[in-house]
């Protein structure tokens, strides 16, 4: 692709959408032009689309991954083929007023669009006929989005935030919102959740089906936040804030994992939910490699299996204390190993031995369990060929990190350390 098409679509991405499989992205542009992207090579599969004559809202993927919609303030959705670029129909017209946003059924042939006049339309992709058509409540600062499934539709606004129906095209929740305004929203894949970035700089999730905020708010956040997406695995958060840092933040734990890359533009999480895609300052597809949750920061545990080991107290331990160190400790030395032993050079007695075995046994059961399940619940990563260190962006200088270190490592080294 020439730099003439890239500069095309620099600085001036709207919106944007990752195929179902993971490996395209489509990037809508505030000049009503649409490039479709294969994220691992970071290439056009065609050369970029005049779709719309001013700013495109929201893109969207067809479940099968075969099409593509996009919808504009020109008050149309064009459709468009994922593999060609090629337009598959004439732009649908029936809205009159600029579309907010769109999204595709699980049909992936049913389309669901929302313009400014609060009126949302379901209608049939390969025809253009309208099926449904039912008008919602909003005001002029309104946030809206769909569920991945499209049948439901979500609007935040100063009062509240308010759910509907696409296929009853019934309102189905409404929830009081208090304090600052919401300036954007991401909706979890189960509709259970929703993020909004709020004007104090704050992130504040929400549990839908409680009709509460779920956990306290993400906060660490010096600017306004710009863009907000959950993860379809539900564990992270991200963001993009006025100062164009990407903020990945733990659901778990409401700490924010990684924050070293920028992006003034929108993110979107791989169906995976491995990786982060967003513009990059060429304005072709950058990747953030999504940070394994729970973040303990470095604190590690010593996954051991129940092996006798030697192992001595370290200075100011307790018996009632966990088996548990921090990345980068330095190992204690020795100095009571001569007096334990009566014997310079020899490992303690088996009095000794006997007593620090028995102390950690329960510790290393229930570390050794623990490893079980991590591994079980270990999500599967999509096997990205550009990928980089999990917290770093493709292109960025990767720092060195500590290796996980393996039992038999651990139990060599005490062991050592004892002769």
């Amino acid at each position: 692709m020439s730099d003439p098409q890239v500069g095309d679509a620099r600085d001036n991405v709207t919106s944007l959408s990752i195929s179902p499989d993971g490996k395209q992205a489509t990037f809508g542009a505030i000049d009503g032009s649409l490039t479709i992207w294969d994220i691992d090579h970071r290439r056009c599969i065609c050369a970029p689309i005049t779709a719309h004559h001013s700013i495109i809202n929201s893109v969207c993927y067809s479940a099968d991954g075969h099409l593509i919609a996009s919808a504009s303030d020109d008050q149309t959705v064009g459709l468009w083929e994922a593999t060609t670029g090629q337009s598959q129909q004439n732009p649908f017209t029936s809205h009159e007023d600029g579309i907010l946003t769109i999204g595709f059924m699980t049909d992936s042939r049913t389309i669901v669009s929302l313009s400014r006049d609060e009126v949302v339309l379901v209608w049939k992709a390969t025809t253009g006929k309208v099926e449904r058509q039912f008008r919602i409540s909003m005001d002029a600062r309104s946030l809206a989005t769909l569920s991945n499934d499209g049948e439901k539709l979500l609007a935040a606004h100063r009062r509240g935030i308010r759910i509907w129906n696409t296929v009853t095209m019934e309102s189905i929740k409404a929830i009081s919102l208090e304090g600052p305004m919401a300036l954007c929203v991401g909706l979890s894949k189960d509709t259970a959740k929703v993020a909004l970035g709020m004007a104090d700089n704050s992130i504040r999730l929400w549990d839908l089906e409680n009709d509460e905020v779920g956990w306290p708010h993400l906060e660490g956040g010096t600017e306004l936040p710009l863009y907000v997406a959950w993860s379809p695995d539900g564990r992270t958060v991200s963001s993009v804030a006025q100062n164009a840092t990407l903020r990945v933040w733990s659901v778990e734990s409401r700490q924010y994992m990684s924050e070293g890359c920028h992006t003034m533009g929108p993110i979107a999480y791989s169906p995976s939910s491995s990786f982060i895609v967003f513009p990059g300052d060429d304005g072709s597809p950058d990747v953030l490699e999504v940070p394994q949750t729970p973040h303990l920061s470095s604190t590690f545990l010593l996954n051991l299996p129940t092996t006798a080991v030697f192992m001595h107290h370290a200075a100011g331990a307790t018996e009632t204390e966990p088996l548990c160190g921090v990345s980068g400790d330095v190992p204690t030395a020795n100095t009571q190993h001569a007096e334990l032993s009566g014997e310079p050079g020899r490992p303690p007695g088996r009095k000794i031995f006997s007593r620090i075995i028995g102390f950690f046994s329960p510790a290393l059961r229930r570390l050794s369990i623990r490893e079980e399940e991590s591994g079980a619940n270990a999500p599967a990563t999509y096997e990205n060929p550009a990928a980089v260190a999990p917290g770093t962006c493709r292109g960025m200088p990767q720092q060195s990190h500590m290796l996980p270190l393996s039992s038999d490592v651990v139990i060599l080294f005490l062991f050592l350390s004892l002769n």
